[in-house]
């Protein structure tokens, strides 16, 4: 099954940024929306895995978040990565000594399961749009100096990524929360 590591959010943080896509929608960016149901904050994308590995990973995200308290993340700014003459839309996180402490943990204890992918840097990071097409002479994205939107990141997620009925769909095969 393909899987990720994941942050999932709670509906008033998904709402949030439900309305900032309607306002790019509302610009003419044009596109492949997230589904408000699959946002989300991706720790660590795992590609495809096997049954031996999900439950190493399960009891690792078990061991992870007990290591970890709830915090408070918060949405910094709209950005874009162009690939070619389409981009990705994302609304991305501030500063977060926390958050980068549970990537790191999280990496640690995956390279004793399963070859990773190493990352120069995390880059926290909500994907909003794939495939976006902006109207011409426009980004579609006004710079804003912060969302001023912050949220609580209650544990960790396993997630499954499938397509169900053509619709890409993500599934909650894990969760545990952070000590309290």
């Amino acid at each position: 099954m393909r899987c990720f590591i994941a942050i999932e959010f709670d509906e008033n943080t998904r709402n949030f940024l439900a309305k900032i896509q309607e306002e790019l929608k509302n610009k003419g960016v044009q596109g492949n929306y997230t589904r408000v149901e699959n946002l989300h904050l991706t720790i660590k994308f795992l590609g495809e895995i096997d049954m031996s590995v999900f439950y190493d990973i399960c009891k690792l995200i078990k061991k992870v978040s007990s290591r970890h308290k709830k915090f408070v993340l918060e949405l910094d700014k709209l950005g874009k990565f162009d690939k070619g003459n389409k981009s990705i839309v994302w609304a991305g996180l501030s500063e977060n000594k926390y958050l980068i402490s549970l990537f790191n943990d999280i990496v640690s204890g995956l390279e004793t399961i399963m070859t990773i992918r190493k990352e120069n840097r995390y880059t926290p990071h909500i994907t909003l749009v794939r495939e976006a097409v902006f109207q011409p002479n426009s980004s579609g994205i006004e710079t804003r100096a912060k969302l001023g939107y912050s949220f609580e990141a209650p544990g960790i997620s396993l997630m499954e990524s499938t397509r169900i009925n053509g619709k890409l769909t993500y599934i909650r095969r894990a969760f545990e929360s952070f000590a309290m």
